[in-house]
């Protein structure tokens, strides 16, 4: 009997303590959560809505929105755009879906997770958007298409130097902010999201491609001249500038601009009628500023040789049009002048032949006749040709020699037989026509060894 008792009373116990528990958090959950009820992420058990409101309220001027244009990145303000969150409502319609007397579903409830509710007023948004200097299409500058440019591989390719900073559908980048912002967004790039204008032509356009194919493989062509032994090529850069590229990229061999390319290599390469510093075999430097010596390309015949060489893409090595060639070429030193050559030194009446810096042949000559005006014309020449026996003829003579060597048209080495001394002051009113007058036996020894085209300097 008393054990039943204890039984009845123990289990009148138990229930009476489940049930003040319960009731307890019956009461507390009337204006609280339920306990253990988790709020993005986080316990708010026995909160009010009002407490977890007041804890993740967000400060509007603590809202910052980025929008990253090419140049520059703007920032605008939450306190500008009338930026507000609203979590209450939320925590307000959790709290309406917890029965208090249900408190217990709080075991088996995998939390809450809600979104901010975002407003902005979409005057202020757009009035802090059109005083970005971006978005004023008076200040948009337009894309630029690609440019065909060699790179410094001397490949062709195209780049784009400007992309511009012209936006398109900017009311609709405007919306695309908005949303952005009120579906918790805090930045935009403006590029990714393809609101900039782009140009007519992309760099992979077919019509750039076929472009980029032509001009390369005018690029790659291996053009090589020929000065003497000296090879000098065709620059990529030059095979690159003789092509004109029209707006829709159409490309052709402007014969205009090859011509302009063999103007300019003339320019840097050949050396004819140009202005030089001579070493005599002393060692005295003298300056050369008279002479038809050197190399001179035919700037015309050229122009079209070159012209027919690229448009049927030739590689070639050979001797470019010369309308005067020298007798060799130093590329490094732009030296045409070389080791092999004569001297005439006028006011000592005496020439030399030098050959690898040293004298080989030398003697005492008689030049033009100064009282007469026929001086002898100083300057760099080369030996036109020479001749055995030969006759010479002017105006008032007509002489036989032995051996004829002219340099500058009438005007040569020879022998001559009929003056019984050379050297000194002879040439001042006894000198020639304008010729070098030589002893025989040394106008023999030089005519055996003397070169056509080789340099004479007379100074």
């Amino acid at each position: 009997m008393w054990s039943n008792k204890i039984v009845r009373y123990s289990i009148i116990s138990v229930l009476s303590i489940i049930a003040l528990v319960y009731f307890a958090f019956v009461i507390t959950s009337i204006d609280a959560y339920y306990p253990g009820t988790v709020i993005n992420g986080k316990d708010y058990g026995f909160k009010s809505s009002t407490y977890v409101a007041n804890e993740m309220y967000e400060n509007p001027a603590d809202f910052k929105f980025e929008i990253k244009f090419r140049d520059k990145t703007e920032v605008i303000s939450g306190e500008k755009i009338g930026y507000k969150i609203d979590y209450k409502s939320y925590l307000d319609q959790i709290k309406r879906e917890q029965n208090p007397f249900l408190w217990f579903e709080t075991f088996w409830n995998e939390g809450y997770k809600i979104d901010r509710c975002i407003t902005i007023d979409y005057k202020l948004l757009s009035s802090e958007l059109d005083r970005l200097s971006e978005l004023d299409e008076s200040q948009m500058v337009e894309p630029e298409n690609p440019k065909i440019i060699v790179n410094d591989d001397n490949k062709v390719e195209a780049v784009i130097e400007n992309y511009g900073t012209k936006i398109e559908r900017v009311p609709a980048l405007k919306d695309k902010i908005a949303e952005l912002i009120k579906s918790g967004g805090n930045s935009i790039d403006v590029e990714e999201e393809g609101f900039y204008a782009e140009s007519e032509y992309q760099i992979e356009s077919d019509r750039v491609q076929r472009c980029i194919k032509t001009c390369d493989k005018i690029v790659s062509l291996n053009i090589i001249y020929q000065y003497g032994d000296v090879d000098i090529p065709i620059t990529s850069e030059q095979l690159f500038s003789t092509i004109r590229i029209a707006d829709n990229y159409n490309c052709t061999v402007s014969k205009q601009k090859v011509g302009a390319v063999v103007e300019s290599f003339s320019r840097l390469h050949d050396t004819y009628n140009r202005p030089r510093t001579f070493k005599t075999h002393s060692g005295k430097n003298i300056k050369i500023n008279k002479g038809d010596y050197g190399w001179q390309i035919d700037c015309e015949k050229e122009t079209e040789a070159l012209y027919n060489d690229i448009i049927h893409y030739q590689n070639v090595s050979r001797t470019p049009e010369f309308a005067v060639s020298g007798y060799t070429y130093d590329e490094d030193d732009k030296d045409d002048i070389g080791s092999f050559y004569a001297e005439v030194d006028i006011e000592n009446q005496h020439m030399y032949l030098i050959k690898n810096k040293k004298v080989i042949l030398e003697t005492d000559v008689v030049t033009g006749n100064v009282n007469l005006h026929r001086s002898t014309p100083t300057g760099i020449y080369s030996v036109d040709y020479k001749q055995s026996p030969s006759v010479l003829r002017g105006e008032d003579y007509e002489t036989k020699v032995t051996y004829w060597m002219p340099f500058n048209g009438g005007v040569g080495f020879h022998d001559a037989t009929w003056r019984g001394s050379f050297g000194g002051q002879i040439y001042v009113g006894g000198g020639s026509h304008g010729c070098v007058n030589m002893p025989f036996t040394k106008a023999q020894e030089l005519y055996g060894v003397i070169e056509e085209g080789m340099p004479v300097i007379v100074y």
